[in-house]
């Protein structure tokens, strides 16, 4: 397929869900003659001392983004990437976000990770209402909220919001009706999208992993050559790379949020997300993965500038599930669970972050999808001046994965990764 075809394949679902959302905007545009676009962004320098274990980016099986190569080995290295969000405004109700990305490990130059368009008109009363659609992270994450989908505290994201970040897309419409009091906000929140179908991919075939790449509309995952999609394995007609934003089945997923925010005591939220797919459907080297999960996360500011954050993930993905003794043949349990503490003072950010995680193999085929293990994360930020970024942080991964010794690697990985990342933004 085509470069020009892909992105109209990925693209159509955006066209078709959001065609009465624009038609009504562009009235709206038009009759009240208002527009204007607000430009943000950032630009950023690394150097990075990476692990010896090989990277996942590198068709390896290690936990961080900046691992040895196929060679092994410890190197230093130099990255500079960046992003560009594009927010035009139409009138008061209308808002549309456009976010460009640039980074090595991309298969594009230049890539769109979100592009939404959104309406929220000003609350009647202490309800409310706001919907958005085009293509989007779900609203999983309790740390990404910084600009272009990055974090305050950190570089890299926990296990569960790097797999966000890689896998999992909303190409299709979200809505939410709220109530706000003056202490107390609750939200519910239904989507419904296409072309996530791969999604679970990674989390069977290489397990979980920590990093801060954002996946493209228009990119693709390297996969590690495991022995079920070798030549010889079951699933030898998986293509190489996954394309986590195909359309395989012609299925809408969905998800389903309810949050509460209260001003002394933090938000609570609670998602149930099913990609619905079926996991029988194949379509040029890419399955359709039935992915669905429970995602809780907790978040709260404590006196003297303290971020609390707590989440907990749990779900299945699985590929052919017949009845056994044939099948199924890809299912792959998965959880994981951290906890972040940060201080925030003058110029200056200090941040904790533990968390453990584990994908439990449950089919009766050879490759083993099993793995456990923890990470530790800290990093300190400092701010020479509001536009600017300087952090240091330091990421310990310890895992067991037994699968590595197909590949001639040793099931047990410990894997450290300092980087030095200097940020600005405009």
């Amino acid at each position: 397929m085509s470069r020009h075809l892909a992105a109209k394949t990925i693209l159509l679902p955006i066209a078709l869900m959001a065609q009465m959302t624009a038609a009504r905007a562009l009235d709206d545009v038009l009759s009240a003659g208002s527009f204007s676009l607000d430009v943000s962004g950032y630009g950023e320098g690394r150097v990075i001392m990476t692990s010896t274990t090989q990277s996942w980016e590198n068709a390896g099986l290690g936990k961080v983004r900046y691992g040895g190569g196929a060679s092994g080995g410890r190197d230093v290295l130099a990255r500079a990437e960046g992003a560009v969000v594009l927010q035009p405004k139409f009138g008061f109700d209308w808002t549309g976000t456009v976010v460009l990305t640039a980074a090595a490990e991309q298969r594009q130059t230049v890539d769109i990770t979100e592009a939404f368009l959104q309406y929220k008109p000003a609350p009647a009363g202490e309800v409310g209402f706001r919907a958005k659609a085009g293509a989007f992270f779900p609203p999983i994450s309790a740390e990404n909220s910084g600009l272009a989908w990055t974090s305050p505290y950190t570089v890299t994201s926990s296990a569960i919001n790097s797999w966000v970040g890689e896998e999992l897309k909303t190409i299709g419409g979200e809505a939410t009706i709220f109530r706000r009091t003056e202490d107390l906000e609750l939200d519910l929140t239904g989507a419904v999208y296409m072309a996530n179908d791969p999604a679970g991919t990674l989390l069977a075939w290489r397990g979980w992993s920590f990093n801060d790449r954002e996946t493209g509309l228009l990119d693709r995952l390297q996969l590690a050559p495991i022995r079920i999609i070798r030549p010889t394995g079951k699933l030898a007609t998986q293509a190489s790379t996954e394309k986590p934003f195909h359309e395989v089945d012609q299925r809408a997923g969905f998800y389903a949020a309810l949050s509460a925010e209260h001003a002394d005591f933090g938000k609570l939220s609670v998602l149930w997300y099913d990609n619905r797919a079926n996991d029988h459907g194949f379509e040029k080297g890419q399955w359709a993965w039935r992915t669905k999960f429970l995602s809780v996360s907790y978040k709260n500011q404590l006196a003297n500038d303290i971020d609390v954050i707590a989440q907990f993930m749990q779900g299945t993905t699985t590929v052919i599930t017949i009845p056994k003794p044939v099948g199924p043949i890809v299912y792959t349990a998965y959880w994981s669970a951290f906890g972040l503490v940060s201080k925030d003072w003058d110029r200056n950010r200090i941040s904790l972050r533990a968390e453990y995680f584990k994908t439990t193999d449950r089919d009766i085929f050879p490759d083993n999808n099993n793995e456990h293990g923890m990470a530790l994360t800290a990093a300190y930020v400092f701010r020479p001046s509001p536009h600017q970024r300087l952090t240091f942080e330091l990421l310990y991964v310890n895992s067991l994965r037994p699968e590595r010794t197909f590949m001639a690697l040793p099931a047990r990985a410990q894997e450290t990764q300092s980087q030095i990342s200097y940020r600005f933004l405009f």
